[in-house]
C-alpha cells in the first residue's frame, strides 16, 4: 500500500522551475506522536509503551495510533489514540493535546489542521508505565 502524500503550497518561484513539496502522511503522523508524548498526562500513543517500543524497533506500522487524512480543502484531519495517566482531568488533557498537535503540525508543514479527534483508549498509573519502561532495559 502506497503512503499518501500531501502537497504544500510554497508560493511561486520566479521562473517556476523548483516544483512541488510533498509531505508523506507518515511524516505528519510522526509529528503528531512526538507532540503528543510531550503533553503532560499522556503516557503513550496507540497502546502501551511496550507495544510502541516494539513497533518502533521492528519498523512495523510506524504510525500506529494515529490516522491522518485530508478534507476537500486539503486541511489535515487527525485521529489520535492515547493512553492517559490516571488522575488527570481527561477532557482538559485531551483539549491541550488537540491544541498542541494542531499547532505543531501547522508550524512544521504550513498546512492547516481541520480537526484533531482524540480517542482515550485507557488510563494507567504513571508508575505502572514507568515499570514497563524499566522492564525493557
Amino acid at each position: 500500500m502506497e503512503a499518501q502524500e500531501s502537497t504544500i503550497e510554497t508560493g511561486e518561484h520566479p521562473d517556476g522551475s523548483l516544483g512541488q513539496i510533498k509531505v508523506n502522511h507518515t511524516v505528519v503522523s510522526t509529528i503528531v506522536k512526538m507532540a503528543a508524548i510531550n503533553v503532560s498526562g499522556v503516557l503513550a500513543v496507540g497502546g502501551s509503551f511496550v507495544e510502541n517500543f516494539i513497533a518502533q524497533i521492528s519498523s512495523k506500522e510506524s504510525d500506529k495510533g494515529v490516522r491522518v487524512s485530508e478534507d476537500e480543502a486539503g486541511n489535515y484531519q487527525i485521529e489520535i489514540r492515547v493512553l492517559m495517566e490516571y488522575g488527570v482531568e481527561l477532557a482538559k488533557t485531551a483539549e491541550t493535546l488537540q491544541m498542541i498537535v494542531a499547532k505543531q503540525v501547522t508550524n512544521m508543514t504550513g498546512k492547516p489542521v481541520a480537526n484533531v479527534d482524540v480517542i482515550i483508549e485507557g488510563v494507567k498509573m504513571a508508575e505502572e508505565e514507568t515499570e514497563e519502561k524499566e522492564g525493557e532495559d
